[in-house]
């Protein structure tokens, strides 16, 4: 059994060397799992500004905008905790004059930052003009995510558990040993000098088809790996 272990150290591994690792025999394996979802969120940063020779009119026009974009979002049902608007900024611009070889004094640049999380994530394209109608003209991030991100993550977690699981029957099985006590579990690589053995196929979770017809946001991935150490007779 000793001949077997070592002659296949990448996959069964006996090392009294590594501190996260059994001296007895023992199968290391990785479970993983995987589920796309499709968003039900969009966080949204849009940048409004507006450059004048002096700061009150640039602040006016901003202000406005800014008054339009939050009436906007209320229309989109975006409660106002979700609604964020930054600090106002304010920079001097010049720009270099090759005639008078200087730097030009051109005006007073105003902005501020906005983000709003919208829910109704198939309106995200009907938001967006509505915006660029009031007079939005940076749209400077978009990141679609889901609110239940650790429920889901959870139930994959259960998934990468089972197909540890598997692998681990998978090698036994393979090498002609039994499976003893499990010696250790986690959700992080085990400092090992070895990789652990993982299944060809990586399990998959039914997902909810969710929403109906709509503004395609694609799918966001949530997946999952376990590293888990059995003993074997």
């Amino acid at each position: 059994m000793k001949k077997l272990m070592l002659a296949f150290a990448a996959l069964v591994t006996l090392n009294a060397n590594a501190n996260s690792l059994p001296d007895a025999p023992h199968l290391y394996v990785q479970g993983n799992a995987k589920i796309q979802v499709k968003p039900d969120r969009a966080n949204i940063v849009i940048g409004i500004d507006d450059t004048q020779t002096n700061t009150v009119d640039a602040k006016k026009n901003v202000d406005a905008i800014a008054a339009k974009v939050i009436e906007i979002a209320k229309r989109y049902q975006i409660a106002e905790k979700d609604i964020q608007a930054e600090q106002l900024n304010v920079y001097r611009q010049t720009e270099y004059d090759r005639e008078q070889n200087k730097q030009r004094f051109v005006g007073f640049r105003v902005f501020r930052n906005i983000r709003m999380t919208l829910t109704l994530v198939d309106k995200y394209p009907d938001l967006l003009q509505d915006l660029v109608d009031a007079g939005v003209t940076e749209f400077r991030d978009t990141q679609f995510s889901v609110a239940d991100h650790n429920t889901i993550l959870k139930t994959v977690q259960k998934a990468a558990i089972k197909d540890a699981k598997m692998a681990a029957k998978e090698l036994a099985k393979d090498f002609d040993v039994r499976i003893g006590k499990l010696y250790s579990v986690s959700f992080s690589p085990i400092d090992a000098p070895t990789m652990p053995y993982m299944r060809a196929e990586k399990m998959m979770v039914q997902a909810d088809s969710g929403a109906g017809a709509g503004y395609n946001t694609g799918f966001i991935t949530v997946d999952a790996q376990v590293y888990a150490v059995y003993l074997i007779d």
